[in-house]
């Protein structure tokens, strides 16, 4: 009689193990899901902040600048830059770099409005997967429209 009380106690002891450690895997999970879903966030919010930098920078320079193409040359050496359109290239640390090795494109579009006032669209992509990150138009009074 005591042998058969000791195994339906061990079976049962058994039953409460295998039960706590499903509702552990299953927290676990969950958990997970959360740390990565947390990190996925936080990439996002880096690349919209910096993309945000990047082209308030451009959109500074192409309205404040007596000849804001020179001075983006300048700055960026390693990038397209031409009066009607032009490309400027980031790693994924989002510093300068060539068509090569870049990860982040900001691209730059000027249009004439009127007179000596000309419209600047900047836009900021990502890889083919991100596509657009943000974009932003400015009106800037040229002093020297370029030719």
């Amino acid at each position: 009689m005591k042998q058969a009380s000791s195994s339906s106690r061990s079976g049962l002891l058994l039953m409460e193990i295998i039960i706590a450690i499903m509702f552990f895997s299953l927290s676990s999970a969950i958990c997970l899901q959360l740390f990565v879903k947390a990190h996925n966030l936080g990439q996002d919010t880096r690349e919209l902040d910096m993309a945000v930098r990047q082209t308030s920078s451009a959109a500074d320079i192409l309205s404040e600048s007596e000849h804001p193409w020179d001075t983006l040359s300048e700055l960026y050496p390693d990038s397209d830059i031409g009066s009607p359109e032009s490309h400027i290239y980031f790693d994924r640390e989002f510093q300068p770099c060539g068509s090569e090795a870049s990860c982040y494109t900001l691209n730059i579009t000027a249009a004439p409005a009127d007179g000596q006032t000309s419209i600047y669209t900047i836009a900021m992509y990502g890889n083919e997967a991100s596509g657009e990150i943000y974009s932003l138009e400015v009106m800037a009074y040229q002093p020297f429209m370029p030719d």
